[in-house]
């Protein structure tokens, strides 16, 4: 434990020494082999290797470097055509997934469980200044892999993003730490980003959703309307008066129990997204967020839950009062 502390309060310094640029990544603890090559390798094929491989690495970048994409000869003529990331049942990283870890004075608490996970933010992307080196899970990044990096999600986990202004969507394998920009929620491979369209602006709001061994997501979102054929008319061979019959009990619907507790509720995705990670952090889960539109602005309430019954959602916000958090229950 106090190496682990001792390397983790290194890379930190690391990061901290970047002035001009906020760090994406959170070293691996395991300090990087020589390396292979005095450049990042060249890659022209779609990226398939091994889940969980770990090859040669570059050591970390120089301090000060800036990111960029790979030059126009560097790029794969099939950049388009390389296909999302498999998802697969997989252990968790040896490396990249301590209980805890901090990163320019703020604490991040690594989840134990994805199950669930959902939210939106801003994605943005990382190049060449990381291509060839070590991630936080101890495999090389390699810019034209599908792959990602999150704060918080277990390494590795698999997610789609989805980019919420054109509806262009890629699986991706989480096996990095970042982005540690404030409103920034994934960073995603040069190939990624390419796939969703946010090359050119650099970032945009997107959605993860967190997916299981099968792709599908463990949340279902939006299902599609099921059409039902339109019933034949009533045939109706006279109308006349009914004769006055005894009263009829009329039966009440059922209230609809609250199954979720409103935690917060924001005008701006980023905002929501930090708090809901705040929550995160504090063991608060499961957590989801839901976007709407009142009055022709768009709205973005925190939620946690659902509970299986009143009894659990009670305890959870008593458990949330105490924190100073004050909830709603709601339906939905």
């Amino acid at each position: 434990m106090r190496v682990w502390k001792a390397l983790v309060g290194a890379s930190v310094l690391l990061l901290a020494a970047c002035a001009t640029e906020a760090p994406r990544r959170y070293p691996a603890p395991a300090p990087a082999p020589s390396p292979g090559s005095s450049r990042a390798p060249r890659t022209t094929t779609p990226a398939q290797k091994t889940p969980g491989r770990t090859t040669t690495a570059l050591p970390p970048a120089p301090a000060g470097e800036k990111d960029r994409p790979p030059s126009a000869n560097e790029i794969p003529a099939n950049v388009g055509d390389i296909p999302d990331a498999v998802p697969e049942s997989v252990e968790k990283s040896r490396y990249g997934n301590p209980e805890s870890y901090e990163v320019f004075g703020v604490h991040y608490d690594v989840l134990q469980d994805a199950a669930g996970f959902k939210e939106r933010g801003h994605a943005s992307w990382y190049g060449k200044k990381f291509h060839g080196r070590r991630t936080s899970s101890g495999e090389t990044y390699d810019m034209f892999a599908m792959s990602g990096a999150h704060k918080t999600l277990p390494i590795p986990t698999y997610a789609r993003i989805t980019n919420l202004s054109n509806g262009k969507s890629v699986v991706v394998r989480i096996n990095d730490r970042g982005p540690f920009h404030s409103g920034r929620i994934v960073d995603l491979s040069y190939s990624a980003a390419h796939r969703i369209g946010i090359i050119g602006d650099g970032s945009a709001e997107v959605e993860l959703e967190v997916v299981d061994a099968t792709g599908r997501t463990l949340v279902a979102a939006n299902p599609p309307a099921t059409s039902v054929p339109a019933a034949k008319p009533a045939v109706v061979a006279e109308m006349k008066p009914l004769p006055p019959g005894p009263p009829i009990a009329l039966q009440v619907a059922r209230k609809i129990q609250p199954r979720f507790l409103q935690a917060g509720s924001f005008s701006d995705s980023r905002n929501a997204a930090t708090f809901r990670e705040h929550l995160a952090i504090a063991g608060i889960k499961p957590l989801l967020m839901k976007s709407e539109t009142r009055n022709g602005q768009w709205l973005y309430r925190v939620l946690v839950g659902p509970f299986a019954d009143a009894a659990a959602l009670e305890a959870m916000r008593r458990k949330l009062a105490d924190g100073e958090t004050r909830t709603i229950p709601v339906s939905e």
